[in-house]
């Protein structure tokens, strides 16, 4: 709910960075569909309120999955804005993202991946959101700097056989730190992490925190607020 409460009015000027004028036409139509599905976010969460302003809400995935279905639940354009640009800074080209959706944060990524002559690899469990961001990705002419894999992310993403310079967890919160743990094996120093949603779920990504935030892991993590909560994770050693 809050995610969606921040999300401001819709414009091309919103996207103006991207320098894209495909991408930014998508990325205006995206955001407008899930503008109109506010209102049922807002009554759905209404009974957490208190929780979800407050210390979090604690999220089990196999309890919540099924209103989500249709949900595009993105980040808002501020986030996109500064993941697309600490893409382009970090020169990335090995791009992992868990937590596709309809792919309105995949097209940030993907722009930047292009930028930098890299790739971005997404991983999306249900079949009609993979096909429907296959043919956004498509109508952003991004296609080709995105590698889509469908399925559970704890599987789909056990094969990644290269080095990975940046990575977005925006999948369910209770899964960001076995997604983490996962892939963390193949992460490079200097990789940046970035987790969305870390304030309103911060109970069920409680144990990444732990892990990110003690220096003796390798790492320095802290939240940011590019408009909302972004936990930013550097792996330093």
């Amino acid at each position: 709910m809050n995610k969606l409460i921040r999300m401001p009015k819709v414009t091309p000027d919103l996207f103006e960075v991207l320098n894209d004028p495909k991408v930014e036409a998508v990325l205006t139509r995206l955001y407008k569909d899930a503008v109109k599905q506010i209102n049922s976010v807002i009554w759905h969460l209404l009974p957490k309120a208190f929780q979800l302003f407050g210390k979090g809400i604690h999220w089990k995935t196999e309890k919540n999955v099924r209103f989500y279905d249709d949900k595009y639940i993105p980040v808002v354009p501020q986030q996109g804005t500064f993941l697309y640009m600490q893409a382009r800074a970090l020169n990335a080209k090995n791009i992992l993202e868990f937590g596709t959706s309809y792919g309105i944060s995949t097209l940030y990524l993907a722009k930047a991946a292009k930028d930098n002559g890299g790739k971005v690899i997404t991983t999306e469990y249900l079949p009609h959101k993979v096909a429907a961001a296959r043919q956004n990705f498509e109508d952003a002419g991004l296609s080709e700097y995105i590698e889509l894999r469908e399925g559970d992310a704890l599987e789909t993403l056990k094969s990644i056989d290269t080095e990975i310079d940046f990575v977005l967890l925006d999948g369910w919160p209770d899964l960001v730190y076995p997604v983490f743990k996962l892939i963390e094996p193949r992460l490079k120093k200097g990789a940046v992490i970035a987790v969305d949603d870390v304030k309103e779920y911060k109970p069920s990504m409680q144990d990444y925190l732990d892990y990110v935030r003690n220096p003796e892991n390798g790492y320095i993590s802290t939240t940011i607020y590019p408009n909302k909560g972004t936990e930013f994770t550097v792996k330093v050693k």
